[in-house]
């Protein structure tokens, strides 16, 4: 085999024949050529008229101009140029309008005589509307655009995200090099706000950060001020191959002692950081939700004595505490969800629920009512406890006026594209009936809506 390169003897260089232009000047064949076509190019390119269109929207929100400028940007890479227009008469049209056809969220656009329209009954389809023109016309031009009626086919959409905030409050994953090494980039915006983008391009509208005990890392509980964490750690042991399924052994003194910081920052700067993703997200019609698992205390270092005893009350006071401060720190945050479980040794059903009742519970209670123009949503994870009981138990959160209960159960234990048949759901349904107009969570693949059977898989 031969090779060449551009300094080698053997690279093609045909002979080449001279047009004489002067006396004093030759010019190749294949140059002048060339130069004419890039002349002629040149002339079609200034003497072609620039394709340009116009958008109306109805309002220059962040959620409508993250799909308007998703829309710029598709149009763009097509050599049209997109002017705003404060005229309805554009070329396409974002309008809202009542619809029985349309739900919340959902929207239409309807192609005619050379217009387009996106129309919705909220601003958030609008977004969604826009976000679908821009898909198609990224596909197939503006000739490609379909007419099209679409609506959520699942009301809650979203990622479960165990999260790792810091070695001293782990998730359930993070006893491995990669959760160690993802540390630092959990409070980087520019992560966030890339994920964040693309879940909303794909039709996502929540995102759960799952942490095993969070509230040391992301607020400054007032009674137990010392409790809150600076700076972020991570651990520089080399981690073992298994660790115990309940996770209470991710937090034992080598992996605490030898440590690495990754990143220095102050409580207060944390809140400030959470807020902009929670703010930003919001600006994208994505909801943010904190999920725990229990008992866990990681992070407290035993300070004010606090155990993970369930009889401890100064653990449940610190607890109501801490729910009550997530939701004064984060005026973006939806909701608070736990697991009656994981780490609940030596409890019956009655003692877990009625731990979480006074912990969970009363804190969401106590903060609703104290922002009565604030909504709510409360989420149970059904794990290691039942349904019919603890809807008995947390009927006040299920009726209180401006708190959504949200009842969850795992459909798959883990993994479920692993297998074709899932065995850990099975009699669940028929067995339990939480209350009407209450969702069940199905983790792992999807999310249904109850009554009325499985609806899993399908986004849109």
């Amino acid at each position: 085999m031969e090779t060449y390169s551009n300094d080698s003897p053997a690279t093609y260089a045909p002979k080449t024949k001279y047009f004489r232009w002067t006396n004093n000047m030759r010019i190749p064949r294949p140059t002048l050529y060339h130069l004419i076509l890039l002349l002629i190019s040149l002339n079609i390119a200034c003497t072609s008229p620039t394709k340009d269109i116009t958008v109306f929207a109805p309002s220059d929100g962040p959620q409508l101009e993250f799909a308007l400028t998703e829309l710029e940007t598709v149009l763009k890479t097509k050599g049209i140029t997109v002017k705003r227009s404060e005229h309805s008469d554009a070329t396409i049209l974002f309008h809202l309008k009542k619809d029985k056809r349309l739900k919340s969220e959902g929207f239409e656009i309807t192609k005619t005589e050379g217009k387009i329209s996106v129309s919705a009954l909220d601003v958030e389809g609008l977004m969604y509307g826009g976000l679908e023109l821009a898909e198609q016309i990224k596909i197939g031009g503006i000739k490609g655009v379909e007419n099209t009626l679409q609506n959520p086919y699942m009301e809650k959409r979203g990622s479960k995200f165990n999260i790792p905030l810091d070695v001293r409050t782990p998730s359930y994953t993070d006893a491995s090099a990669t959760a160690q090494h993802n540390l630092p980039v959990m409070w980087e915006m520019d992560f966030w706000e890339a994920y964040i983008d693309n879940l909303a391009r794909h039709r996502y509208n929540y995102i759960s950060l799952w942490n095993l005990h969070p509230f040391p890392s992301m607020v400054k509980v007032p009674g137990f001020e010392d409790i809150a964490l600076d700076d972020v750690h991570k651990s520089t042991i080399d981690w073992k191959e298994n660790y115990h399924l309940h996770a209470t052994d991710i937090t034992s003194p080598e992996i605490l002692e030898n440590y690495k910081v990754v990143k220095k920052i102050t409580i207060e700067e944390k809140i400030g950081f959470w807020k902009k993703v929670m703010r930003y997200a919001k600006d994208r019609n994505i909801d943010f939700y904190v999920i725990t698992w229990n008992i866990f205390t990681n992070g407290t270092n035993g300070k004010y004595g606090i155990t993970d005893r369930f009889d401890n009350e100064v653990t449940k006071e610190y607890f109501r505490k801490s729910i009550k401060q997530l939701f004064v720190s984060y005026p973006d945050l939806q909701g608070i969800g736990l697991t009656t479980g994981e780490n609940m040794h030596n409890m019956n059903f009655d003692q877990k629920e009625q731990w979480a009742y006074d912990t969970y519970a009363q804190a969401i209670l106590e903060t609703a009512e104290e922002m009565p123009e604030r909504n709510f949503t409360f989420i149970h994870r059904q794990h290691q406890t039942g349904a019919k009981a603890i809807a008995e138990k947390f009927k006040p959160v299920i009726d209180a006026p401006n708190i959504e209960f949200i009842y969850s159960f795992k459909y798959a234990k883990a993994h479920v594209l692993s297998t074709t048949e899932q065995h850990y759901h099975q009699g669940f349904v028929e067995a339990n009936h939480p209350p009407k107009k209450r969702w069940i969570v199905y983790e792992s693949l999807g999310f249904i809506d109850v009554p009325g059977g499985s609806k899993i898989g399908k986004l849109f």
